[in-house]
């Protein structure tokens, strides 16, 4: 080695402790150098490690330690020879893909499709920054070409925009990629949900701003046409859906009362509760002497899949890693007694200011189903709180 021999600080242990502590110390040179070496065999990014392997080179020889210092040199010289020549490979290799890029921006910068050149030349600058650097020879040269080719076609573009009054073929272009989107509506076959997305449509409609009159004009109509076309399609449907006798909705209600029942019959249930409220409203009307029942069931039964939803999200919040099943049941019995006994609260403060109401038409019966919906949330509680402490 280049290096001349390291003498060794003092130690005040016997000899052999002496050998042992710098062979020790030897050994934390090792492990530098073969994670450094597995790291490398390891990365895609070798070449991030040269400044590193430079630099135990350069530092090992001040490492105060007995040891094979000759091997580890070795092994870095080895692994610097190597990405030395895998940076020159790399380099070579950026230096292909960058003269081909300069060969597509030559063409591209004299374009006159200001709008197709423009994307061309944004695809080639992302290109040519996630390619890395060429050699220092090249670099110059090549970085200056790309520098002064990209500069000329923005500058030619500005000059172009800077001549015109008005830049209305780019408005309009986002006039037709709205009327793509809005072609969603289309998809949309029930009545409310398509409502709800028209009324998003018309706000992003306000935002694209002004073009000439007779252009606004043109892409207004065509918008409503696709408005009118999805609603037309979608009141079709919904009065298809109508046409069903009140056996075959009670039939259609009864079936997703079965699977809120089996959802529920889990502590978390899994089921998309905004789909099944959907597919309930869509639903027809059914004979009047099941009304009132097939309600009460699903108002029970997505109150119970609801509650227990969000207790489960308490559960994971408050829950500590590692808990057993026993103590993440008794976990889930305390929130719920916090969460009943806050809803008792509720109840009773209600019951008590019912009276101070003025009565007014109408306003008993909201009091009332508001009063009616509280209770059903206790009771609902009350029903998860049973179905737990059996399996506590």
């Amino acid at each position: 080695m280049e290096f001349p021999d390291l003498a060794l600080g003092e130690v005040t242990e016997t000899e052999e402790e002496s050998l042992n502590h710098y062979a020790d110390r030897f050994e934390l040179a090792e492990k530098q150098v073969e994670e450094v070496k597995n790291k490398i065999a390891s990365n895609t990014n070798k070449g991030s490690f040269l400044v590193k392997v430079d630099r135990l080179i350069d530092s090992l020889h001040t490492f105060d330690a007995l040891g094979d210092f000759e091997s580890l040199y070795t092994t870095l010289y080895a692994l610097q020879t190597e990405l030395t020549e895998y940076v020159k490979a790399n380099r070579e290799k950026n230096l292909e893909i960058k003269t081909a890029l300069l060969e597509q921006l030559k063409e591209v910068a004299e374009s006159h499709d200001w709008k197709v050149s423009s994307a061309k030349v944004k695809e080639i600058q992302g290109k040519w920054l996630k390619t890395g650097a060429v050699d220092q020879e090249k670099r110059e040269e090549v970085e200056g070409t790309f520098k002064a080719l990209i500069d000329k076609f923005y500058e030619r573009r500005s000059s172009f925009y800077a001549d015109l009054e008005k830049m209305d073929e780019e408005k309009e272009a986002a006039f037709e990629e709205f009327l793509l989107k809005a072609e969603v509506l289309k998809s949309l076959k029930e009545i409310a949900a398509l409502r709800k997305s028209i009324g998003a449509f018309k706000e992003e409609w306000q935002a694209l701003g002004k073009i000439k009159p007779s252009k606004h004009n043109e892409f207004w109509q065509r918008f409503q046409a696709i408005i009118k076309s999805s609603l037309d399609e979608a009141k079709k449907l919904e009065k298809a859906k109508n046409k069903l006798s009140p056996k075959d909705n009670l039939k259609l209600k009864e079936e997703i009362i079965a699977e809120l029942e089996r959802a529920n019959t889990s502590l978390v249930p899994k089921i998309d509760l905004n789909l099944i409220k959907r597919k309930w409203k869509s639903i027809g009307g059914v004979d009047k002497t099941v009304t009132q029942r097939l309600s009460d069931q699903y108002l029970r039964l997505t109150g119970m899949i609801s509650e227990k939803r969000f207790l489960n999200t308490l559960v994971e919040k408050k829950a500590n890693k590692g808990l057993s099943e026993s103590d993440i049941n008794k976990l889930r019995i305390r929130l719920l007694r916090g969460l009943l006994d806050r809803d008792n609260n509720e109840l009773r403060t209600f019951e008590e200011n019912l009276g101070k109401f003025n009565m007014a038409r109408g306003l008993d019966n909201l009091l009332d189903r508001k009063l009616a919906q509280q209770k059903l949330k206790v009771e609902i509680k009350k029903d998860i709180l049973t179905e737990l402490k059996k399996l506590s």
